[in-house]
């Protein structure tokens, strides 16, 4: 591994090697082995296992119900780990029902966490998978990033 690693290709690694983990928590010292042998820093291992445990807290995000006529403003905090097309690819997830209002905040939220200024329209289509991956009563719309976001449309029709 280079010195550009970040949390988030530490995120990516998991989900595309250990994806059939049950439990990243019962099965933490391992990974993170596995992680160390792949040459990915200590630090940003662990900054990895805090994000996958927040995804787990099953506290809400309270906003109030936007209006049809609410528009959604990002921060310049936001922008400098959000670009354009991110943030409208966001707002599309929601108008498209894909995101709730809640749920588009949350994965702002993590996104923010992870302070990852080279974050990018693919990178945050994996977020968001990610986050879908761990809502309870998300299937569909994993379903619907998997095929459409991710590119994997040839399976969705059959």
């Amino acid at each position: 591994m280079n010195t550009k690693e970040t949390t988030l290709d530490v995120l990516f690694y998991l989900f595309e090697n250990y994806s059939d983990v049950d439990d990243v928590s019962q099965n933490k010292d391992a990974l993170h082995s596995y992680l160390q042998e792949a040459g990915f820093p200590q630090n940003d291992i662990s900054k990895a296992f805090d994000w996958l445990e927040s995804l787990a807290d099953k506290e809400q995000v309270y906003i109030t119900e936007p209006s049809e006529k609410t528009t959604r403003i990002f921060s310049r905090y936001e922008s400098r780990y959000l670009n354009f097309e991110c943030q409208s690819y966001l707002l599309f997830l929601e108008q498209s029902k894909v995101l709730t209002p809640e749920m588009r905040e949350r994965t702002i939220d993590r996104i923010l966490e992870l302070k990852d200024k080279t974050l990018d329209l693919n990178k945050l289509k994996w977020v968001v998978l990610m986050l879908l991956l761990n809502q309870p009563d998300s299937e569909a719309s994993y379903i619907w990033m998997d095929c459409v976001a991710m590119g994997n449309e040839p399976i969705c029709y059959h």
